[in-house]
């Protein structure tokens, strides 16, 4: 009976000219958004790589200098595009792509595509995360808002049930029939996109590919299936279908755009990031009079005072190392808890914030959808995050190679502090700085981070389930 019911549901529907022209636009789209982003994904790890590798060579090409003023030459680091970042961007047009790395400076990461767009980008890129997270939810509302009121209100829903159907047949049959043809619109597009994928180079896709598709798949299943399982359950409960479908399309634009936004809002509020002038003054305050009070160059000359123990001598020129080149890189160390305290507060705030948007995902499915699209495609705030660390641990590793070799090149050739400013560094001593590799989170540590959103999905969907069994439960045949 229920394979019965799901046949005459999807038979109408298809036979429907409005379907044909609505599954027609979303098809066209979704097609569209896929190819177009892969196009721009493979045109943008394209410029990274040729980037990256050009900031590589000016590194080595960069002429005979000092060491360390080669460190204050500095290098840059540039951010491949996550493995699905051409199904969704995520944060990827506002985090910056690059960040210039140099002795003494921790930088914030430049390059944020937003800021060249129109202001038609305001509305975010076209994607296929944002046409199913917005549209896929539109069709099935409109497929599935009459599905009760509808034949309510033409009489016939009195007819199939003096027939004997119960109202959890007629419930899971138009769910089948509704929910596949659903299926028909969107796993084309999908297999496009597989398809696409295949054709990628395989160094730059990412790990776990296969798993990454099927969790993002589960996820988007499980979200089609929420509002697939709400309008049917409004269309029991209302008693028209114009009711019906006001409350759905009021559910959707709350869902879809109130909610985000709402609840960007509140994690603002509840955790608001440092504001740009005071943290920046707080963190010059500390590199000037150090985290504990005392003065980085009262620190140095402890430490002075610690080697001269340590290799019982009396004066600088008996160390077995270049002072100046270790003095600098002292220094330098001092620097490295201030910039995790202060750029840590940035990064916490951030995380909180997100952390928030995924607790308030219980007011829209939206929302856990979201971040886990977003982390399953390497867009999210989480890779931003693991960039900047890799950057900033890749400056502290470039510094402290380059005041390494001046320090025990000076030392062996017994320099002073006048003669080592005219010491030369050339390509094969910058060689001895490893090129910079980006290593993005792994797949298991990503699905572990979004397990409370996966987990809140499936609430949803029960809830959704639960709701469309008791409408249909106490669903009357009778027009209103």
């Amino acid at each position: 009976m229920i394979g019965t019911i799901a046949r005459k549901e999807f038979s109408e529907i298809v036979r429907d000219g409005r379907f044909k022209w609505t599954a027609g636009i979303m098809v066209l789209l979704l097609l569209t958004a896929t190819l177009a982003g892969y196009q721009k994904y493979s045109g943008y790890m394209r410029i990274q790589q040729l980037a990256q590798g050009e900031s590589n060579t000016q590194w080595l090409k960069q002429g005979d200098k000092n060491p360390h003023s080669a460190a204050h030459y500095g290098n840059y680091a540039f951010k491949p595009a996550g493995p699905l970042a051409f199904f969704d961007t995520g944060i990827s047009n506002y985090a910056g792509t690059a960040i210039f790395l140099e002795a003494h400076k921790q930088n914030f990461a430049i390059g944020r595509p937003a800021t060249d767009q129109s202001s038609v980008g305001r509305f975010g890129d076209l994607s296929g995360a944002m046409l199913l997270q917005l549209l896929m939810p539109l069709l099935i509302i409109f497929l599935g808002f009459t599905a009760f009121a509808g034949e309510r209100e033409s009489g016939t829903l009195r007819q199939v049930m003096s027939m004997g159907v119960t109202n959890r047949q007629l419930l899971w049959g138009k769910a089948l029939g509704v929910g596949t043809v659903v299926l028909i619109v969107v796993v084309p597009c999908v297999l496009v996109g597989t398809f696409v994928l295949s054709m990628a180079d395989l160094n730059i896709v990412g790990e776990g590919m296969g798993t990454r598709v099927a969790a993002l798949s589960v996820g988007y299943l499980i979200y089609g299936g929420i509002f697939l399982f709400l309008t049917l359950a409004v269309s029991a409960w209302a008693k028209t279908a114009r009711t019906a479908l006001m409350v759905l399309i009021g559910f959707w634009a709350f869902a879809g755009f109130l909610a985000p936004k709402a609840a960007s809002e509140i994690s603002k509020a509840v955790h608001p990031s440092p504001a740009f002038g005071s943290w920046f003054s707080d963190m010059r305050s500390h590199q000037i009079r150090g985290l504990d009070g005392e003065s980085p160059w009262i620190t140095v000359e402890k430490y002075k005072v610690e080697l001269f123990r340590k290799y019982n001598i009396n004066s600088i020129a008996e160390l077995p190392v270049y002072w100046p080149a270790t003095r600098m890189q002292k220094l330098e160390e001092l620097d490295h808890p201030v910039f995790d305290l202060h750029f840590g507060k940035i990064k916490s705030s951030y995380t909180e914030q997100r952390r928030i948007q995924d607790r308030l995902g219980f007011v829209a499915p939206t929302l856990p959808l979201r971040s886990i699209s977003m982390g399953l495609a390497g867009t999210d705030l989480i890779q931003h995050i693991k960039f900047l660390e890799d950057g900033e641990a890749y400056r502290r590793y470039m510094v402290s190679e380059m005041n390494g070799y001046l320090s025990k090149a000076a030392a062996s050739m017994n320099a002073t502090y006048s003669s080592s400013n005219y010491m030369r560094a050339d390509e094969k001593v910058f060689s001895i700085v490893a090129p910079f590799e980006f290593d993005p989170p792994s797949l298991s540590a990503t699905l572990r981070e979004h397990r409370g959103n996966f987990v809140m999905l499936i609430v949803w969907l029960a809830a959704a389930m639960g709701a469309a069994l008791f409408a249909v439960k106490r669903m009357s045949v009778e027009k209103g």
